[in-house]
């Protein structure tokens, strides 16, 4: 067959060959590819709410296993860590975190959001767990700004302006807070709450956290920032038992 026809016949098969299916394409198969990681994160993410939720929930507590929980309340929980909720909640979070995390950053409007939207249901509180050279001071400032009653404005403050939290800044933050810069000041030279501080990194030590933003939920253990919908999912699963 010369060259020119055999041209002309396969142009005449590709006017008869039926389209190739889309799925079959190269952008085909790599939208499929898309679709199924997908699918498959959002499944799994799904499963690990549930699974969360279920293991909290179906904690099973016998007397020997009841003090071990109260004694271990108290690692978790630790004493004079400020909180936000209720007193007598259903859900006991505790956030151990560092202001210069830049994933703690990422949550702590998740956290507050929380903390409103379910204040007669949980009681959040926070904890430090220092790893960055500026955390120590942001630490001791939030419970310095804590002493004049102001621990969550200046909490929030050093999340806002990570960047800026430093020991030329924190004085303008108390300022700005409306403080007494005087008080704050001397609070803060003296590192008045270091071994408040160092209570809450004893603890996370203990009880096995080894990265910030860590979460403890009724005990149970969660490592890693978490988003606002798998928050919501695991409270709700909670409360709904």
């Amino acid at each position: 067959m010369a060259l020119s026809d055999r041209v002309v016949e396969l142009r005449r098969q590709s006017e008869h060959r039926p389209p190739t299916k889309w799925y079959k394409r190269w952008w085909g198969i790599l939208l499929s590819v898309i679709l199924f990681l997908v699918i498959s994160s959002v499944g799994a993410s799904a499963m690990y709410v549930l699974k969360i939720a279920r293991d909290i929930n179906s904690e099973k507590v016998s007397i020997d296993t009841a003090q071990k929980i109260q004694a271990n309340k108290a690692l978790i929980e630790g004493r004079n860590n400020y909180w936000l909720g209720t007193s007598t909640p259903q859900i006991t979070l505790v956030e151990f975190s560092d202001f210069a995390c830049p994933y703690c950053r990422d949550d702590f409007s998740v956290v507050r959001e929380v903390g409103q939207v379910y204040q007669n249901d949980i009681k959040i509180i926070y904890r430090d767990y220092i790893g960055h050279n500026e955390s120590l001071d942001s630490a001791l400032a939030a419970r310095c700004a804590g002493e004049q009653g102001k621990f969550w404005p200046m909490h929030d403050k050093l999340f806002t302006n990570q960047d800026q939290a430093n020991l030329t800044n924190l004085p303008i933050f108390a300022q700005q807070l409306g403080l007494d810069v005087k008080i704050f000041n001397a609070c803060l030279s003296t590192k008045k709450y270091l071994s408040q501080v160092r209570e809450d990194i004893d603890a996370a030590e203990k009880i096995g956290i080894t990265k910030t933003p860590s979460w403890m939920i009724n005990g149970y253990l969660l490592e890693g920032a978490i988003s606002r919908d798998d928050f919501i999912k695991i409270i709700e699963a909670i409360l709904k038992k």
